[in-house]
């Protein structure tokens, strides 16, 4: 079987991780592809395709000119960089590694979750101004709340494992699950809400105005997810019309974002820098669970063939 991976050099990948792909048959080549029509030359006689983050060349119309190619493997969770349509049509697999990061991420929602229902920040900045006798502005307590999962893969299922010691309700929604709930009815009943949806045409503004008017006034919403599964808009106008507690976002829209990005004068938003998958353990999580996924896949084309 042969792979390539487009988004780097040979460089790019730890070389203990490199050498058990090649130890298992597989001809790997790498090669950093920024356009569709390297992309092309270079993966013409690929059985499988591998990138980690985005890839603007590898793209539905490069992919029907791929014969060869069996699969596309994302590195990471989220399968939005991959034209997945066009891969289910030409009868393509798709193949990511979320497990490898699932963890970390979960991790970042409740810390993040936390911070906010402390106003951990926001009462660092008031010690650090000299200000040690602040009026009491804690407007949340954890026990006996509920927490909102939408989406429940795994990193909701980390989430709610993680938020078990504390005596909090959790629900979810996930429209491929039978005991799911109503979206509308979770964002009435939450007190707060944490997303772990996929970016896909029904996801994206999933959380819009309407429905960040249907969760209650104290209500806290946590993305770790991306970016545009919020109407960034419509939550800035409820963040400052104060029609919903706060907002903790590891991801945004445009990322970077401006530096005259609206949420950047709110004072109930908490941004960290898309680092919700970044740990001590996140390079041999990542590239081990690479390693294998690949390797697996070379193991069953070869039974199929």
């Amino acid at each position: 079987m042969k792979t390539v991976l487009i988004t780097g050099n040979e460089n790019a990948v730890p070389a203990e991780y490199l050498a058990p792909i090649r130890a298992a048959g597989i001809e790997l080549a790498c090669k950093k592809c920024t356009s569709p029509e390297e992309v092309e030359a270079f993966s013409k006689d690929a059985d499988l395709v591998w990138i980690f983050g985005p890839n603007p060349g590898l793209t539905a119309e490069v992919l029907k000119r791929l014969p060869k190619c069996k699969g596309i493997f994302r590195s990471g969770s989220g399968l939005d960089a991959l034209p997945v349509a066009a891969a289910k049509e030409l009868g393509i697999e798709v193949m990511n590694t979320p497990e490898s990061i699932a963890e970390s991420v979960a991790e970042h929602a409740v810390s993040l979750l936390f911070a906010l229902i402390r106003r951990i920040v926001h009462y660092d900045k008031a010690v650090r101004a000299g200000n040690w006798e602040e009026p009491n502005g804690m407007n949340w307590h954890i026990s006996g709340r509920t927490l909102g999962l939408v989406g429940y893969g795994r990193i909701a299922r980390n989430v709610e494992h993680m938020v078990s010691g504390f005596n909090m309700r959790v629900i979810h929604y996930d429209p491929f699950l039978p005991d799911s709930m109503d979206l509308d009815e979770l964002l009435k009943q939450s007190d707060f809400v944490s997303l772990h949806c996929p970016l896909t045409d029904t996801t994206r503004n999933l959380i819009d105005a309407r429905r960040l008017a249907l969760m209650k006034p104290h209500a806290l919403l946590v993305n770790t997810s991306r970016g545009p599964v919020v109407d960034e808009a419509a939550l800035t106008e409820a963040l400052k019309n104060h029609a919903i507690g706060g907002a903790a976002l590891d991801v945004l829209c445009d990322e970077p974002p401006a530096k005259d990005h609206p949420l950047f004068g709110l004072d109930n938003v908490i941004l960290t820098p898309h680092i919700a998958a970044f740990s001590a353990d996140f390079e041999k999580n990542f590239w081990t669970s690479s390693a294998n996924k690949i390797i697996d896949a070379a193991k069953r084309w070869k039974k199929q063939v």
